[in-house]
């Protein structure tokens, strides 16, 4: 079985817009799902890779195509040959290591996005690529695998109740990119809590499993900043007046209610990479302090024995004309006299604040 790097180097040497998939090996089969909908009609059918599908071109709404599964080259240059999208965009839909972005393809735009989930009891951070096609009523998404967060869109088309039908494809591309920008946000209030929490245990009661945690969290934090930073521009670029044609008058308050949202998700993700640095510090701070602490009590120890130990030594020594020695009560006057210096030095310690 090739690996993934044998996978990405089978592009070498190839011509622009070679259509290579590159991403890891994957034997599950490619499904298709068929959306026709338009006010107060919804229809839809879903096919695999091996079905003969029938794609209904000539209806008189809109149409939204989501395919399953990128692996299988030669279905996706067939829906390229189908709806006309050049080889350069089908290369980006096949990788799914492409960059997040958004293209003026001149009949088309072509909008790439990365689809986040977190795993609540790992907190692990799953992604895949989402490809978008918006070509005038008709709109694909290309998928990795069958998971995704669309299922409210979904039943708001299905449901004649929500007037999803009055509006055209672009609202859908809008609604597509909303709800992914919005589960970023979601995810990153996930991880703010997850920082609050450690953060508070470092302060507390430092571990060692705290620095995996850090860890864990700053490879979170960075790859949600490599995603998730590209999509305040790609927002912005959909207000520009070369894209704004692909969409109604009024689709204007629900790009620039997007671009805000956009705008929040970047903060977020700024503000939370630099507070896990500050968790590393803090961490190597708070360890540091509680090793003077250990520090300060053994030096504090230690101090207190000194004057106990000379004592000892001195009457350790055995010489033979110690007056000392032949007192009755000697024993007793030495222990005295070590036990009044401890007291003695612990009062002066605590009065000094040392510990």
């Amino acid at each position: 079985m090739e690996n993934l790097t044998s996978l990405k180097n089978r592009k070498l040497g190839l011509p622009p817009g070679s259509v290579v998939y590159t991403g890891e090996p994957d034997n599950e089969i490619v499904n298709i799902t068929v959306i026709y909908y338009q006010k107060n009609f919804y229809k839809k059918e879903i096919f695999s890779e091996a079905d003969d599908f029938y794609l209904d071109l000539d209806f008189d709404g809109y149409i939204w195509i989501n395919i399953d599964g990128i692996h299988n080259t030669e279905l996706i240059k067939k829906f390229g040959n189908i709806f006309n999208i050049d080889n350069l965009t089908l290369e980006d839909i096949v990788n799914p290591e492409q960059r997040v972005k958004i293209d003026d393809r001149g009949t088309y735009i072509q909008i790439v996005l990365k689809m986040l989930s977190l795993e609540l009891l790992t907190k692990e951070i799953n992604y895949e690529q989402v490809s978008i096609i918006l070509k005038e009523n008709i709109l694909l998404s290309f998928q990795e695998t069958s998971f995704d967060i669309f299922d409210d869109i979904r039943y708001r088309i299905k449901n004649p109740m929500t007037r999803f039908g009055t509006y055209d494809s672009s609202y859908l591309a809008y609604m597509l990119i909303d709800t992914i920008v919005d589960n970023y946000l979601l995810i990153l209030d996930e991880i703010e809590l997850e920082i609050d929490e450690v953060e508070a245990k470092i302060i507390h009661n430092s571990s060692r499993e705290d620095l995996e945690t850090i860890i864990s969290l700053k490879q979170n934090t960075s790859l949600l900043k490599r995603f998730i930073s590209p999509i305040r521009e790609l927002v912005a670029k959909l207000q520009t007046r070369n894209l704004l044609h692909y969409f109604p008058e009024e689709m204007k308050y629900y790009l620039s209610d997007l671009n805000d949202h956009s705008i929040i998700a970047f903060d977020t993700v700024e503000m939370l990479n630099n507070r896990v640095t500050e968790l590393v510090q803090l961490y190597h701070s708070t360890l540091s302090n509680t090793m003077n602490e250990v520090m300060k009590t053994l030096a504090i120890i230690s101090t207190i024995f000194m004057p106990l130990t000379f004592i000892s030594g001195l009457y350790g020594m055995n010489f033979k004309f110690m007056p000392e020695l032949n007192w009755r009560y000697s024993y007793f006057f030495v222990l005295g006299t070590m036990a009044t210096l401890v007291m003695c030095m612990i009062f002066y310690f605590k009065k000094r604040k040392w510990f």
